[in-house]
């Protein structure tokens, strides 16, 4: 009996509702750009790092040379792959990996022109495919299983070097023994990427080991791959250690990158593991992405300000322009109660059917900005970027939250007119003109 009525006044007076309803579009829709470039360069960050860091959380072993070196690898190899179930707590798969990392020392040759990197990774190419496949990959493809000849380089080396698929080019390494070696590989692809995490090539762990004189299966990282890693990352980062504390010397959870330097230097006197998270590894990078999430924050909040008064403002209009028509539903018994249920559920259509335009209008726009705008050009934006373009993320939660912020804003705007309605004499309310 509140709907009907609400929904008949609401449509007979849309055009004194015409401009918050376009307020509300464009607010909501501002919110979901927001919302949905924040969400969106986190995760291409996340994404991007876990694939360079081996991992949402990574297992490393210390004994305080500096080195992590993982020296128990059927034992850590049972933790990953059993602990993270047992709780739970799904992953998308682990890694065992060599690294080299050493920015003056790690060089590619090809046709006379050089470039250095900052990362060699020795991967287990068939045991991270479903995270190797995310590359972007510009040219050829992902090395088989059993391809210890082949290398993965970014698209800023390969335009450096003028290398294309096929192409042999020599990597160059100081070994920890201070040799310099030298090892012909094929590129078998070239991924896009020019930023911080395009100064990084991906060849096999055993290939790897072998131009550094070490032993064909050693490990230095074990890590795992979260299928939520948001959500699950501090949860999975304890469920690990406790497994490793039952079975290893353990020095607990990196959180942050003073700890990490911390651990590595620590004297210690056995081998000891611990888990260090993604987190830990970003620190420097996520105080810019706090620093921007803080700033859309105070967006949001501005813009609900926004709302909130621009609702008040109409709705007072709205209420004394329709006194005779209260005081007419208060004459025929209508009680004070109800009154103010109706304007809310008034504000409530219109609420939704702003929130809904302004959804549709944010997606499009975020979607156009994806499909038609290449930010290639900006050096420092390519860490947030997939191929020099926006990548914008929406989870139905988010979008079920921003829905729910923009009805309650017009609703608590609403509720004092609303209010003030119902407290309208029906006698007064007749006289006037």
């Amino acid at each position: 009996m509140i709907i009907k009525p609400a929904w008949r006044n609401f449509s007979r007076n849309l055009h004194r509702y015409r401009v918050l309803l376009l307020a509300l579009t464009m607010v909501v829709a501002t919110l979901v750009m927001v919302i949905g470039t924040v969400l969106g360069i986190s995760g291409t960050l996340r994404g991007k790092a876990s694939r360079y860091f081996a991992g949402d959380l990574v297992v490393l072993g210390y004994d305080g040379s500096g080195r992590s070196l993982i020296s128990e690898p059927e034992v850590v190899r049972e933790i990953l792959t059993q602990a993270p179930a047992a709780a739970g707590i799904p992953t998308v798969t682990w890694s065992e990996r060599s690294t080299y990392y050493d920015a003056g020392n790690a060089t590619l040759f090809f046709a006379g022109y050089y470039t250095r990197q900052r990362r060699l990774v020795g991967v287990e190419w068939e045991l991270e495919r479903p995270i190797l496949e995310s590359f972007d990959l510009l040219e050829g493809q992902i090395p088989e299983a059993d391809d210890q000849e082949g290398i993965l380089i970014s698209s800023a080396a390969a335009e450096i070097l003028e290398a294309r698929v096929g192409d042999r080019i020599v990597v160059s390494v100081v070994t920890p023994r201070g040799r310099s070696n030298t090892v012909d590989l094929m590129v078998r692809g070239i991924f896009a990427e020019a930023s911080f995490f395009g100064f990084t090539s991906y060849l096999h762990r055993r290939t790897l080991n072998r131009v550094l004189e070490q032993p064909e299966d050693q490990i230095n990282e074990m890590g795992i791959y979260l299928a939520d890693p948001l959500q699950q990352e501090e949860r999975a980062a304890q469920v690990l250690s406790a497994a490793i504390v039952e079975r290893l010397p353990a020095f607990g959870i990196l959180r942050d990158r003073d700890e990490y330097s911390d651990a590595s230097r620590a004297r210690r006197e056995q081998r000891e593991y611990g888990v260090v998270t993604l987190t830990a590894q970003l620190e420097e990078i996520n105080d810019l992405l706090q620093a921007i999430t803080l700033i859309a924050g105070v967006i949001v909040v501005l813009f609900l300000g926004i709302v909130v008064v621009g609702v008040s403002n109409t709705y007072s209009m709205i209420v004394f322009e329709r006194t005779r028509e209260i005081g007419t539903l208060r004459a025929l018994g209508m009680q004070r109660p109800r009154v103010v249920l109706l304007f809310l559920t008034e504000a409530l259509f219109l609420a939704l059917a702003g929130v809904m335009l302004g959804v549709l209008t944010g997606v499009a726009a975020l979607e156009g900005v994806r499909r038609l705008v290449d930010f290639g050009g900006q050096g420092w934006a390519m860490l947030f970027l997939v191929r020099g373009r926006l990548q914008w993320v929406l989870p139905l939660q988010a979008a079920g939250g921003i829905v729910a912020i923009g009805v309650a804003a017009a609703l608590i705007g609403c509720l004092r007119s609303a209010v003030r309605a119902s407290r309208v004499r029906p006698v007064e309310a007749l006289r006037q003109e």
